[in-house]
């Protein structure tokens, strides 16, 4: 039988809700505000706000001047309160965020690194030299996936089965750790082109590509944590090698990686960024050979999305990274491609492809919700008041 909830449970039950609420806000809103979002009293929200003030996890600041009246106040987050940090690791550098409740992320430091395992031991020097007793949790985002929460696999720099426990080490604060695809999806889905939108999937387009599938603003993530894999699934016929073992992965055809082989250079697996992009920019100054090879980026893109979409049958679908050039250059020859790809009955209604609007922030800005979703527990809550 459910078991009843007492004043006390619904008290830090309501305490997170808030706490949420202000999160997930785009902008700070008053304690009457906070009332009716959450369906309770005024006088009730004023104790929780009180309660919560005193725990040094929220904080009542003066609204600008709107005419005569008694003045009214904000909610934002305590200045003594706790902040997550992110951590967005690249196949060849990473970066150091500190993000407060709410959302507002300061950086703090980034560096290239040589794509060994010892680049842990720069993050972990990164995260003394600027860690202070706020910091609450540490979110990671990774470009490969993450098995069990804790083996690292990265193709593209030769890992297998990275044990992430050792190299992080001893002394962290508590760190949750996922996807860079996956967080890229999970920042659209709370703070950017797919908020609001219940299912959705979104795909992170680097060196190669990546995604999530999103259900009711939450990255989905398997039995194992490392679904979203479908830039290794043979969607577009192509008969290469691919280093994750699987021959005729989409990611073959998608990506920096892919342009880049389209010229005749060694992908780089870590690196040829900057090669790809000035592939996009000749495509983009009408370089006939740049744009044949962007037009085969975007038409194995579209191809995949509508095998996918007939799948999952997405209402939307975000692109970030060079999913946005892409969709800025050849949007038309996505959707053409996406829609061809779609079973005739679904071709009046295809899903909306969108560029992503957090931008090149996204994992870095997913891994802060899933570090301050962690700090939101319930049971967190109630240890802190």
């Amino acid at each position: 039988m459910p078991q009843t909830m007492t004043s006390a449970d619904l008290r830090i039950r309501n305490q997170v809700r808030l706490l949420r609420a202000v999160h997930d806000a785009a902008e700070p809103f008053t304690r009457a505000e906070a009332a009716r979002l959450l369906g309770i009293g005024r006088n009730t929200a004023a104790a929780l706000v009180g309660e919560l003030e005193r725990a040094r996890l929220l904080h009542e600041v003066p609204a600008e001047p709107s005419g005569r009246g008694r003045p009214t106040t904000l909610l934002v987050p305590h200045p003594e309160g706790p902040v997550a940090f992110a951590v967005d690791f690249r196949e060849d550098s990473w970066t150091l965020a500190s993000v407060e409740l709410g959302g507002a992320a300061t950086e703090l430091e980034t560096a290239e690194h040589d794509r060994t395992p010892g680049v842990f031991a720069e993050i972990r020097e990164a995260v003394a030299r600027h860690g202070t007793a706020r910091v609450a949790q540490i979110g990671f985002a990774t470009p490969g996936p993450i098995r069990d929460g804790h083996r690292l696999h990265i193709s593209h720099l030769g890992w297998d089965e990275v044990e992430l426990d050792g190299l992080l080490g001893e002394g962290w604060p508590p760190t949750v750790i996922d996807n860079d695809a996956r967080l890229a999806g999970l920042a659209e889905s709370r703070r950017g082109a797919l908020r609001g939108v219940g299912t959705a999937l979104h795909f992170h387009i680097d060196f190669d590509i990546g995604g999530t599938l999103l259900l009711g603003g939450d990255a989905q993530r398997g039995a194992h944590r490392i679904a979203g894999e479908f830039g290794h699934m043979p969607l577009t016929g192509s008969d290469l090698e691919c280093m994750c073992g699987v021959r005729g992965c989409w990611s073959l055809d998608v990506g920096a990686n892919a342009l880049v082989r389209r010229f005749g250079a060694e992908p780089g697996y870590g690196t040829g960024r900057e090669l790809a992009r000035a592939i996009l920019r000749r495509a983009e100054d009408g370089d006939a050979e740049a744009a044949s090879a962007v037009n085969d980026n975007a038409a194995a893109l579209g191809k995949g999305l509508g095998a996918l979409a007939n799948a999952l049958d997405p209402e939307a679908i975000s692109l970030s990274g060079l999913g946005v050039d892409l969709i800025r250059l050849r949007g038309g020859l996505i959707e053409e491609h996406c829609r061809e790809a779609l079973m005739a009955f679904r071709r009046d209604e295809p899903p909306r492809i969108v560029p992503g609007t957090v931008g090149a922030a996204g994992p870095l800005t997913g891994a802060a919700e899933i570090a301050w979703d962690a700090i939101l527990d319930p049971v967190r809550v109630k240890n802190r008041l």
